[in-house]
């Protein structure tokens, strides 16, 4: 291992405060880099939809020492309950027997939990600059020179982007997000409702053609609410206008039964609203000279691959660790971190890409069969087939 002080290229910004970044800035500042991270947002977000946490993603977060507290997060909801408009139970998956089959090696997790276990685990000892973000990167053979939106200018040794599905990073450097984006269908929204209780542990959802909806209770009296909805074109409205995004999702789900109405009720209330398309990005490459990138900003498998957060903390802790094995090298550890997970990544993309067909069924009879199916989930054998998409079959991750 290279002493800290001959390590080449130290001083590393990451833009996005997400799972990503905090976790790449976690092993660069275990392995003797200075990095920083800048976050356009005021403080870590808060709320976003419950994400299964297994397989790789779990092994990092061991490797990490963050796994007991993640633990303690837990959503540790009893089963996935699927119901009808009357609320009439109509198939279900018990989580018990998921983590079971996964040897206790599970858990879900809201993803703003999991993102603020991560930065927990830095203990103030990386510089972060919130409510700020890059306007211009330039590079040359010697650093990378970056203005940021509140004026300052500052130099760098690297620059990663982590900052998301539309990351400014990659749109600066790689060109425009059209060129990278997979639609894959459906546009997703969450949020949290306060002083709202289904009253019991379970995750509930209900379908419709062409739509889902899912919500959970905590013990905080504290509802959160997953909506889903097919769209065979893309829709036009600005990321920054919340309140045309808050109208889509009235005109979708205004008539749909069940609990619509309620928990559309409180969206005007709501202080963790999030809407987007449900989409992939798909790359020749992830880095260009001195600037890479990691998670949803290079390869993002979307949430049909159930594996969007747990794959970008693998993604950089593979990136960290090459770049300690290259003592700061970055043309040979950025080449090495592409050997190592881009083919496995492009295998997600793909399998994600095929589940997009049916998740949201489209037909009344579409919803009886994939009721069917989830009773058959009660089987072991049918279980044992279902677990093994989390379990990232085929990536090894190097101990660096």
């Amino acid at each position: 291992m290279p002493r800290v002080n001959d390590m080449n290229n130290k001083n590393i910004l990451i833009s996005g405060a997400g799972i990503a970044g905090t976790t790449l800035a976690f092993w660069l500042k275990k392995y003797g880099f200075n990095p920083t991270i800048v976050e356009i947002a005021l403080k870590l977000r808060e709320g976003g939809y419950a994400i299964d946490f297994m397989g790789a993603g779990y092994d990092v977060a061991l490797k990490m020492g963050i796994a007991d507290e993640l633990k303690k997060v837990d959503i540790d909801f009893s089963k996935l309950k699927l119901v009808d408009k009357n609320d009439q139970e109509k198939g279900s998956m018990n989580y018990e027997k998921v983590k079971n089959l996964m040897n206790g090696r599970a858990m879900t997790l809201l993803r703003s939990d999991l993102a603020k276990t991560i930065y927990n685990s830095l203990n103030n000892e990386v510089e972060i600059i919130f409510d700020d973000t890059i306007q211009q990167i330039e590079q040359n053979t010697g650093e990378v020179k970056v203005s940021f939106k509140n004026g300052n200018k500052r130099n760098f040794d690297l620059v990663i982007g982590a900052d998301g599905l539309h990351s400014k990073v990659r749109n600066l450097v790689f060109g425009d997000e059209n060129q990278f984006e997979k639609y894959l269908g459906y546009y997703t929204s969450s949020y949290t409702i306060n002083n709202f209780s289904i009253g019991n542990n379970a995750f509930s959802m209900y379908n419709y053609p062409y739509k889902q909806v899912a919500i959970y209770s905590n013990s905080r009296n504290q509802t959160t609410a997953f909506f889903i909805f097919s769209s065979a074109e893309q829709l036009t409205y600005s990321q920054r206008d919340i309140e045309k995004q808050k109208q889509i999702m009235r005109q979708e789900f205004e008539n749909g039964g069940w609990k619509c109405h309620q928990l559309l009720s409180a969206l005007d209330t709501t202080t963790d609203f999030y809407f987007d398309s449900v989409s992939q990005i798909e790359m020749d490459k992830w880095s260009n000279g001195r600037v890479a990138l990691v998670g949803d900003a290079g390869y993002c498998p979307s949430l049909l691959s159930g594996k969007g957060s747990t794959l970008a903390m693998v993604g950089a802790y593979i990136l960290a660790g090459e770049l300690k094995e290259a003592n700061g090298n970055y043309q040979q550890a950025f080449e090495e971190y592409e050997k190592q997970f881009k083919s496995f990544m492009e295998k997600k993309q793909k399998s994600a890409q095929s589940f997009a067909k049916s998740f949201v069924p489209k037909s009344s009879f579409g919803i009886w069969l994939r009721n069917l199916v989830f009773k058959l989930m009660s089987i072991s054998v049918f279980s044992k087939l279902f677990i093994n998409q989390f379990k990232d079959i085929g990536l090894k991750l190097k101990n660096y």
